[in-house]
């Protein structure tokens, strides 16, 4: 049979936010996590958890989750200047192109050559650097038009022995530098600078997870855009060295003679044809104008590329993050404020202020390690994630506290349910944690030990201020929302695995299902006391629901039937259906006409309650079948919606 849906309802859900997590990826041991960044303003947060990118507004307190999805997860992202454009790229190098304000994706595209470890707009926004492997990839950074090939590639560069896992560009966005694993970092020109020489930097013994360029604030000398020559370099390494670099050049005026200025002009106008074949700045112009090039004006006509020819770079001072078995895991740099951040692998982080190396604070914020720092264009908040223990942390530095503290479950969300009146979200976890959601935030503002070292395998609210928890540790444990403490514990007599629970409309009744010995336990939420053990299943008790109305409970198992029970009338006999296949999830209409039960084959069976017949069937099989294969697709919950006229059903990998 088929079941007729109503043809003028509409559907148009859209994705609002996730809950659950804040940073990480659940249920991954490989993922390392990926990088956290601020918006221009400093007051939003992006953060990807699994495949997909949370917007958090730090101001307001709220979560927006970006409406596009990843084909698997995420481990880098970049942000244009200007905030328009957003490049996410997942653990296979699949790169996708956002517009951030409409959240339109733009392009998808597969970045190739090696392993993308770091990924960095220019400043100016016109460039977008990538790490291929052992080479550095510049792109020209798309419009926000839709194109058949958006992504063009300006030139590649080479000269490192490892793979790349920092990259930094100078404020004009014309020197480019990147760091490797062979514990050496090589300085770029983006455009081709005439008698200019890359220069590699050695002088590590570990790894170089951190490099960043800073201009000469002593310089004299102002090249383009009111910019000074690049004047030192930092590099942090893993063992917790800091080097400081200087770059040193000869003064041109030291070195001209007496017709230096018609050399000078013409040193200009060479630079300035380079330029023009090469794509640097201002070639064109110079090229028209050549004679435009007055000896005191030559300077702030070109680059900062311009500055680095003939120049020498010498390791002048190196700094020691003395912290007894722990590693450098990032390393971020304002260099507006000069302020440095160091996370480590015990759970430290570590603020100094440059170039004296100066420590602020060192405070120890996590058990797992901080893979991921980011200073805000304010220099006020500084943000950090640790994704083995799914910890985001925005710090303001100078009052000492927290601006936002989240952390999602450990080994991944197991069960939920909402509070009757839809504010508060309840989830139970694999590390056996409660946690309490705002419904309408998405921040988690409590978290409650419910059970020790197992996990909650289900969760439901008997009243707004109640929710109740139950575990494999075999008990059912009652919470009180406003005190935020277990007041009540219910057991059984013998060992049991809880795994479905259930409470009558008046909050008066709990019942909870065993996945060994097949039995239905009945409580009494006010006095804890064991009422009653329904028996007659041949498998685990998957799932309950209570009749809206009358005192009977439904119940499914996995012996491939589904009991409707009388609490009240134990003569009255248990009506059974039966099903061909395990049934896994039950609900009741809201009128309490009609009972639905799902099939772990995806079958969806709608039952008269009144007499038993079987009225018609859904076939879901082939509705969940996407999502990744090596999950098992099965109806997972049922849940009519208030109307009762439409059915969500819930699989492992997505909603249909």
């Amino acid at each position: 049979q088929k079941c007729n849906l109503n043809s003028t309802m509409k559907f148009n859900y859209k994705l609002h936010r996730l809950c659950g997590a804040s940073y990480g990826t659940p249920l991954s041991t490989t993922s390392g996590g990926s990088n956290v960044i601020y918006t221009t303003k400093g007051d939003v947060l992006l953060s990807p958890v699994s495949n997909r990118v949370q917007c958090i507004d730090l101001l307001t307190h709220s979560v927006r989750t970006l409406p596009f999805e990843a084909r698997s997860d995420i481990s880098k992202i970049a942000l244009s200047p200007n905030d328009t454009l957003l490049l996410a790229i997942d653990v296979n190098d699949r790169a996708i192109l956002l517009n951030y304000h409409r959240g339109v994706v733009l392009h998808r595209f597969r970045f190739k050559g090696g392993k993308v470890r770091c990924v960095k707009f220019s400043p100016d926004g016109l460039f977008f650097a990538v790490s291929a492997g052992k080479h550095v990839q510049v792109w020209h950074s798309p419009g926000l038009r839709r194109e058949f090939a958006p992504f063009v590639l300006h030139r590649t560069y080479t000269g490192l022995n490892d793979d790349i896992i920092s990259i930094d560009w100078s404020s004009d966005s014309s020197v480019l530098i990147a760091s490797s694993r062979d514990t050496t970092a090589r300085i770029w020109t983006v455009h081709t600078t005439k008698d200019y020489v890359p220069v590699t930097l050695s002088g590590h013994k570990s790894p170089v997870v951190g490099v960043f360029l800073e201009e000469d604030e002593n310089d004299i000398r102002v090249v383009t855009k009111n910019k000074r020559r690049i004047g030192k370099c930092y590099t942090v390494s893993e063992d917790g060295t800091l080097a400081t670099w200087t770059c040193e050049r000869h003064d041109d005026d030291q070195n001209e003679d007496e017709s230096g200025g018609a050399l000078s002009s013409f040193k200009a106008s060479s630079d300035a044809a380079v330029d023009f074949f090469s794509g640097g700045n201002g070639g064109s112009t110079a090229l028209a104008l050549p004679s435009s090039f007055p000896d005191d004006d030559d300077a702030a006509l070109q680059s900062q590329a311009h500055g680095l020819v003939g120049a020498t770079w010498k390791l002048s001072k190196r700094h020691y993050f003395k912290q007894e078995r722990a590693t450098v895991t990032s390393a971020s740099y304002s260099t507006r404020h000069k302020l440095l951040v160091i996370g480590f692998s015990t759970g430290l982080f570590g603020l100094y202020e440059l170039p004296d190396v100066s420590n602020v604070h060192t405070l120890s914020i996590s058990t797992g390690s901080v893979r991921t720092t980011a200073i805000n264009p304010t220099g006020e908040w500084i943000a950090f994630g640790c994704p083995s223990t799914r910890q985001l942390l925005v710090w303001e530095w100078r009052s000492e506290t927290y601006v936002l503290k989240q952390r999602g479950h450990a080994g991944g969300m197991k069960c939920m349910s909402y509070s009757p009146d839809g504010v508060i979200i309840a989830t139970g976890g694999e590390d056996g944690k409660l946690k309490i959601w705002n419904a309408n935030t998405g921040f988690c503002h409590a978290t409650m030990d419910a059970h020790n070292a197992a996990a909650v395998t289900a969760v439901t609210f008997a009243n707004s201020s109640v929710v109740l928890t139950s575990s494999l540790d075999g008990t059912v444990k009652a919470h009180d929302l406003h005190r935020y403490r277990t007041f009540r514990t219910y057991t059984t007599p013998n060992p049991a695995q809880f795994i479905s629970l259930a409470v009558d409309p008046a909050g008066e009744v709990i019942a909870a299902g065993t996945a060994d010995p097949f039995h239905i336990y009945i409580y009494s939420l006010q006095s804890g006391k064991l009422l009653d053990v329904m028996t007659g299943h041949a498998g685990p008790v998957c799932d309950l629901s209570f009749h809206p109305v009358r005192g009977t409970l439904a119940s499914a198992s996995w012996d491939g039937t589904a009991k409707v029970w009388d609490l009240y009338k134990r003569e009255v006999a248990t009506e059974e259906f039966g099903h061909s296949a395990d049934v896994v999830c039950c609900s009741f209409r809201p009128d309490g006409d009609e009972l639905c039960t799902g099939t772990i084959g995806g079958i969806l069976s709608f039952w008269n309650v009144e007499d038993g017949s079987l009225r018609c069937e859904i076939d879901g099989q082939r509705d969940i079948t996407g999502g990744e294969l090596y999950i098992k697709h099965m109806v997972m919950v049922t849940l009519y919606v208030a109307e009762a006229k439409f059915l969500r059903g819930e699989e492992n990998t997505k909603i249909s």
